[in-house]
């Protein structure tokens, strides 16, 4: 069975949207700030922002920002950051790699960058109720044969919500039990009538919904999550 991905009270779809993909690069390193030793695991989160999707259904494939990881691995990763950037704050890291990716990543994918931004400790899973989790299978299709993404394999999913101020919301229990029946378990390329990239699952289920939070976010893995928002007129 293929499911419509039209949403229920707005027909064609004819919204106002936008994308957001992340993807996060974990790094080990201590610093000396404010006159103390600040050891830390640090995240640093690149986000990616564009209106359209690309033909295979990406804001960016992930790959492509393969240079990024291996700028923070060899530069940052298992070091003191006062010996490698000027300014070793939370916020001059960001600046530092914002600036660096922005100048060495792919001309079209530093246009669509909105910056990297730097978390420290242990990532949280979001509270009981505002995520719902689900296991599926699937592929890319309009992929070179050779990329991973171009073959069967599947995913632990996480599906969560914001509000239009960007603050966590719950998944409505509709969207919840519509997850849970109809894409767990499922193989998403023969459920969907989708190329089923995350962002396209992201604005699935936001279109599957006629009301509600104003984002939707899925992550395939606990490093990466694409988002989309709409303005319901």
């Amino acid at each position: 069975m293929t499911l419509s991905t039209t949403a229920r009270g707005f027909p064609g779809g004819r919204v106002n949207a936008s994308w957001h993909i992340g993807k996060r690069f974990r790094f080990e390193a201590t610093r000396r700030l404010n006159g103390r030793a600040d050891g830390h695991s640090f995240t640093a989160e690149s986000v990616l922002r564009a209106p359209e999707l690309d033909p295979v259904g990406f804001v960016v494939d992930f790959g492509r920002l393969a240079a990024l990881k291996e700028h923070i691995d060899e530069r940052l990763d298992h070091r003191s950051l006062n010996d490698r950037i000027p300014d070793v704050s939370d916020e001059g890291i960001e600046a530092y790699l914002t600036e660096w990716a922005r100048a060495e990543l792919p001309d079209d994918v530093a246009q669509v960058l909105v910056g990297i931004r730097i978390r420290t400790g242990r990532p949280r899973r979001p509270a009981a109720g505002f995520a719902v989790e689900f296991a599926a299978t699937h592929h890319l299709d309009g992929l070179d044969p050779g990329h991973p993404c171009s073959r069967p394999h599947g995913h632990t999913y996480l599906v969560s919500a914001e509000d239009a101020d960007g603050s966590p919301a719950p998944v409505p229990d509709e969207l919840a039990c519509h997850i849970r029946s109809v894409l767990d378990g499922s193989v998403l390329n023969e459920r969907l009538d989708i190329n089923p990239t995350s962002e396209q699952l992201a604005r699935y289920l936001s279109d599957w919904m006629d009301r509600g939070p104003a984002t939707i976010r899925v992550s395939e893995t606990e490093s990466s999550w694409a988002q989309y928002t709409r303005s319901r007129p």
